[in-house]
């Protein structure tokens, strides 16, 4: 029972630093979907134009870029982490004692997989969104939502996963091509693949950085090493060697 309460307590780790690494880039999408929703909200008629596209790929490249600085950062971070975490376990396996670090964070440690778990966790909210307006489709596109929960659903995701969503609800009410809002869960991919690049990308960028310090470090102490040392003879007459003329 003790080791399964300690195996649940790890795993709680793991998940709220998982959702707290993914908050940033998650707020990140959604106020490009609001800020997309602001500029291409105009007027009566809805309709699509070229304009709407230009404002679409210009916030998703925002919200993509903000998402990849985040990880690169959090990469970098984590690859630190795994090397203190490294040196904990050398230790107690070579002195039976572990080293104590205090700022180690075991869940803060880099593993792979968890770039792509950051962009799992801000993927959720276009995934949602996408199957429900799927299943709700034709209600949508001919507004007979009639005040109730899924109008306040479709106005929300407009809000928080617009980047995701407006582009299809324009092109379907305006009827300039009919597609179904299921193919909007694609969107979904973009965080995931974006996060899990960027986030081994960024701990593999802080690794070399170590390794080439560690490279300048060590030339340096060769070179050291390699000096001719003086002797040094003292201040007294007669202690220092003539010099040649």
């Amino acid at each position: 029972m003790a080791n399964m309460k300690k195996k649940l307590k790890k795993i709680g780790r793991y998940v709220w630093e998982m959702i707290k690494g993914s908050f940033p880039a998650g707020l990140m999408y959604c106020m490009a979907g609001a800020i997309l929703l602001m500029l291409t909200m105009k007027g009566e008629t809805i309709t699509w134009s070229s304009s709407k596209l230009t404002w679409t790929l210009v916030c998703i490249l925002g919200a993509g870029a903000y998402n990849a600085l985040i990880m690169w950062a959090n990469g970098g971070q984590h690859y630190e982490m795994l090397v203190s975490g490294n040196i904990k376990r050398t230790s107690s396996e070579m002195y039976g004692t572990e080293y104590k670090i205090s700022t180690h964070k075991e869940a803060k440690e880099y593993r792979a997989w968890k770039g792509f778990v950051f962009g799992a966790f801000v993927a959720v909210l276009p995934l949602v969104v996408g199957i429900i307006f799927g299943c709700n489709q034709t209600l949508i596109d001919k507004g007979e939502m009639n005040g109730g929960a899924l109008s306040i659903f479709v106005l929300v995701s407009f809000f928080l996963s617009g980047w995701s969503i407006l582009p299809f609800y324009y092109l379907n009410v305006s009827g300039t091509i009919q597609i179904s809002y299921f193919i909007s869960c694609l969107f979904a991919l973009i965080p995931i693949a974006v996060s899990g690049a960027f986030y081994i990308a960024g701990a593999y960028a802080r690794r070399n950085k170590a390794l080439r310090a560690q490279e300048l470090a060590d030339k340096a102490a060769a070179a050291e090493a390699q000096k001719v040392k003086k002797i040094n003879y003292g201040g007294l007459p007669g202690t220092k060697p003539k010099k040649r003329k």
